[in-house]
């Protein structure tokens, strides 16, 4: 057995600023041949370059060896074991202290917490009865909290008892550095509160909470989220602060998106992200134009393509579920007069919350607004929505219609009202060009005066100076134009010869050379059919040839219509036919 020889030393601890504590340990030495004896160690101490919780430390121990027999050898072991809250790396390394002489070691750990430091060397040795420490390098602290003497303990391969410390370890947060979202927000429907409300920590570097800070955090909506869907408003957010966490309630964001997250700030402190959430739409509850129809379109001719959505309260579109392939239905919420829906479907099962009409035709020109409402049972309440203002304007003109027809007249007067006619397009609608010129004819005669007009600015044109000199029953009237389809015939009109109490009657008679000798007039009731000896009144009769056989008509009928004819007597008694009848209005 070899003597041991104990080297005189002082072992100086330096501090270099590190935050340490001192604790016991019990240490076991072995030595091949010869050991220390269990319990042969003293004055241990257990040194932490950092006692910040889940920061990687170096762990310094340090002991003093006993008088007993033998010394410590290559291959000899050291074995400190730590609490199991302690995490051993995989990147161990010990640093032996000065008085291993001639000594270099090896260091392997366990998930135990169990560290075994094997010395190697020729020679290597550590005298008794000397004071000896050595860093481990690859130890990460625990959670913050106080770890007992007894879940330490350092033993030698020869040590029948591992010995704990005298006092414990207890870590803590470092200084505050960062923000931290401890319970992540979840549960989002658009305009609802979370069910799951966020926290947020102050925390240190190492993630741990820094109870004695209450800095004030603010919330947000983190840039560039959400993914998809969106851009929404993060409001209602109130917050509890207390033991370095602000606990908060009411949060909520007003449209669905998919991964939002939301972004934790506040003074001095590095900001934080929580992790992604959705946000999705409520219940059904209303309709919207997503797609607006046009604001114009022309008469006969299909809108564009236009759509209404399903959404929520807070205007999300309701995609799946309830709601989502609902009967939408349009109606017309105001529009000119006459006009309704001349072609598409008006009435759509929405797709994935979307109902798309396409080919709406109006045929009436005028400013429209539709309502969309959704038809499905137990869904007729839903909010409806109304589009914006529909200018549907006419195509280009394409025809004439009298907005004023003819009216009977007497021959030589000045027709009243005055017949007027308009410019419109294949539906009907009004064409407002002007300067169209429009020409008026009759069924039978010509119009003596005012028969052509050019159309106004409204495509209107106006004849205010129609006159027919020819007495006739029964006309009709037609304008027309170059390349334009002329009106349908008018309603029928008379012109007649107006008369009144008095009225001088005249013929200019001819018999074909035998001489006239008298002209006869009579009348009739009414401006039409057959007028004969069997149904006339006689006027008077006139032999004078001078003035063409003048009559006065004194003691007329009754104000009304009436025709009349003539009759004429040659010299040798040969009766002439009746004449064609004249119409003529007796007015008094």
């Amino acid at each position: 057995m070899s003597a041991f020889r104990t080297p005189r030393h002082r072992l100086t601890w330096l501090i270099a600023a590190l935050i340490t504590t001192l604790i016991g340990i019990a240490i076991g030495i072995t030595n091949g041949t010869s050991a220390f004896a269990a319990g042969s160690v003293s004055s241990v101490t257990f040194t932490g370059s950092t006692l910040v919780a889940k920061a990687p430390a170096n762990w310094t121990v340090g002991f003093t060896t006993s008088n007993g027999q033998g010394s410590l050898a290559a291959g000899g072991t050291i074995t400190a074991t730590f609490d199991p809250a302690f995490t051993v790396t995989g990147g161990l390394s010990v640093t032996l202290g000065s008085t291993f002489v001639g000594c270099s070691a090896t260091a392997s750990g366990s998930s135990s917490g169990a560290i075994t430091v094997v010395l190697t060397g020729n020679p290597c040795a550590l005298a008794k009865a000397t004071s000896a420490s050595l860093t481990i390098t690859g130890i990460v602290n625990p959670l913050p909290g106080s770890y007992a003497n007894t879940t330490f303990s350092v033993a030698t391969s020869s040590d029948t008892t591992a010995v704990s410390p005298s006092a414990g370890v207890t870590t803590a947060a470092g200084t505050a550095t960062q923000f931290a979202f401890t319970q992540q927000p979840a549960g989002a429907v658009s305009g609802t509160a979370f069910t799951t409300q966020p926290k947020v920590a102050v925390q240190d570097a190492f993630g741990n909470t820094v109870t004695t800070d209450n800095t004030v955090v603010t919330l947000s909506i983190t840039s560039g989220t959400p993914s998809a869907g969106g851009p929404g408003v993060l409001s209602g957010c109130t917050s509890v602060r207390s033991g370095g966490v602000s606990t908060f309630s009411g949060c909520k964001i007003n449209t669905a998106g998919t991964s939002y997250r939301l972004h934790a700030a506040g003074t001095s402190l590095t900001s934080g992200d929580s992790a992604a959430f959705n946000v999705t739409s409520g219940p059904a509850a209303q309709l919207a134009f997503t797609t607006a129809p046009p604001a114009a379109g022309t008469a006969g001719s299909a809108l564009p393509t236009f759509r209404v959505s399903v959404e929520d309260a807070s205007g999300d579109p309701v995609t799946t579920g309830s709601g989502s392939t609902d009967i939408i239905t349009l109606s017309i919420a105001s529009g000119p007069p006459g006009g309704t829906f001349n072609g598409g479907t008006t009435s759509v099962s929405a797709v994935a919350g979307v109902a798309t009409f396409s080919g709406v035709v109006f045929n009436t020109a005028g400013s429209y607004t539709l309502t969309a409402s959704d038809a499905t049972a137990g869904h007729t309440g839903f909010t409806t929505a109304t589009s914006g203002a529909i200018v549907i304007s006419p195509q280009g003109g394409s025809r004439l219609v009298f907005v004023q027809g003819p009216s009977s007249v007497f021959a030589g007067s000045t027709m009243s009202p005055a017949v007027t006619v308009q410019l419109q397009d294949s539906n009907g609608n009004a064409v407002s060009t002007s300067g169209v010129s429009v020409t008026l004819a009759l069924s039978s005669g010509v119009v003596d005066g005012g028969a052509s007009a050019t159309t106004n600015s409204s495509g209107r044109a106006t004849f205010s100076g129609v006159v027919i000199n020819t007495a006739a029953v029964a006309l009709t009237m037609t304008a027309s134009s170059a390349g334009l389809t002329a009106t349908a015939a008018s309603a029928p009109f008379n012109v007649t010869v107006a008369v009144s109490n008095g009225a001088a009657l005249t013929d200019a008679a001819s018999d074909g050379g035998a001489g006239v000798k008298t002209v006869a007039y009579y009348y009739c009731t009414g401006y039409t059919g057959a007028c004969t000896s069997a149904s006339w009144t006689s006027i008077g009769s006139s032999t004078t040839a001078a003035g063409n056989y003048p009559v006065t008509w004194n003691a007329q009928p009754a104000n009304g219509a009436y025709r009349l004819v003539v009759v004429g007597t040659d010299n040798v008694t040969n009766v002439s036919q009746p004449s064609q009848s004249i119409p003529v209005t007796v007015s008094n």
